[in-house]
């Protein structure tokens, strides 16, 4: 058997109710964070740009806490992405550095680079 990958680095888990407080922390006036959907295994976190209107998106996973007291609409979310939505680049996904960080985010590129493959037609 073949180790292919080894990922070295931690990830934050949080809670749904404490994201949602960080979120409300960490945006600026041009940029403004918000949960946008939250499934039983996703969440989807909005990151709307005030001058332009236009809203990029990332899905984080998440699980439920297993604590008794807990509520289930509050689950623990893992901040490391699942997948970028209306999002062009490296470039555009670097507006959620605040929340995911930009050593996660340079993790994240490695795994997905863009591509842009120019092809040419010979003979």
């Amino acid at each position: 058997m073949h180790r292919l990958t080894q990922r070295l680095q931690f990830v934050q888990v949080a809670t749904l109710s404490t994201l949602r407080k960080h979120l409300e922390s960490i945006g600026v006036q041009d940029c403004r964070f918000k949960v946008e959907k939250v499934h039983h295994d996703r969440v989807t976190i909005s990151c709307e740009d005030v001058h332009s209107g236009r809203k990029s998106y990332v899905i984080l996973p998440s699980y439920p806490t297993g604590h008794q007291d807990d509520l289930p609409a509050n689950p623990n979310v893992v901040l490391d992405p699942l997948e970028f939505v209306n999002v062009e680049g490296c470039a555009q996904r670097r507006v959620f550095a605040p929340l995911l960080g930009n050593e996660l985010l340079e993790y994240y590129e490695k795994l997905h680079p863009d591509t842009e493959f120019s092809l040419t037609r010979c003979c």
